[in-house]
């Protein structure tokens, strides 16, 4: 009996390590953990939107169930504090929607602020997968959500699995995976600009 007790004690001992050691490696990333020297041109380029998160009575998510897919397109804006981020997303009607946004860059964080809404902070997120970003948005009273992109338009199972783990540690139980269905919109140019090449999806 005493066997047994022990064996079960052991067995919800490692639940619980289990839990914590998911919990830790769903930390947000601090200056450390990046080269500053190639923070933030390693994120330059494009980049597919595979999956969201946020909690189940949230309304974080409204916006991305009429969405199909998206591509974005990260790039150095006019000055060195600023990236400029597009977006091609496609509904599900089959439309396309392009979409633009300014990031804010501080010297002294990875967070990123968002031109013209000074409550909006994106932060960044440690990921088991190399080629992918994790994305906190929040602003106080509105959203709050976890955001997943991959450099892939087609991501392996088990990582949606890890951000899936990432979003429950952080109290977001609602998960929406993109249909990805359609094919992708093409990223439209931005003025003064050159228009990207035309990117193959898998």
């Amino acid at each position: 009996m005493l066997q047994q007790a022990w064996a079960y004690f052991l067995y919800l001992l490692g639940m619980v390590m289990e839990a914590i050691t998911v919990c830790e490696h769903a930390g947000k990333l601090s200056p450390n953990d990046l080269d500053r020297k190639q923070f933030p041109s390693q994120y330059y380029g494009d980049w597919y939107f595979i999956a969201a998160a946020a909690s189940k009575i949230s309304p974080s998510l409204e916006a991305y169930t009429m969405v199909d897919n998206t591509l974005f397109n990260i790039n150095e804006e006019t000055r060195p504090d600023r990236l400029l981020l597009r977006a091609a997303i496609r509904i599900k009607d089959g439309s396309c929607m392009p979409r633009e946004w300014i990031y804010l860059v501080s010297e002294d964080s990875v967070d990123l602020g968002t031109e013209g809404r000074p409550d909006r902070n994106t932060e960044l997120f440690a990921s088991n997968c190399s080629s992918c970003i994790i994305m906190q948005e929040s602003d106080p009273h509105i959203i709050r959500r976890l955001l997943l992109f991959s450099r892939s338009s087609h991501l392996d199972q088990r990582y949606i699995d890890d951000f899936k783990k990432k979003a429950d540690c952080a109290g977001m139980h609602k998960l929406l995976v993109m249909p990805r269905a359609q094919e992708y919109c093409e990223l439209q140019p931005t003025k003064g600009k050159r228009k990207s090449k035309k990117t193959s999806h898998e």
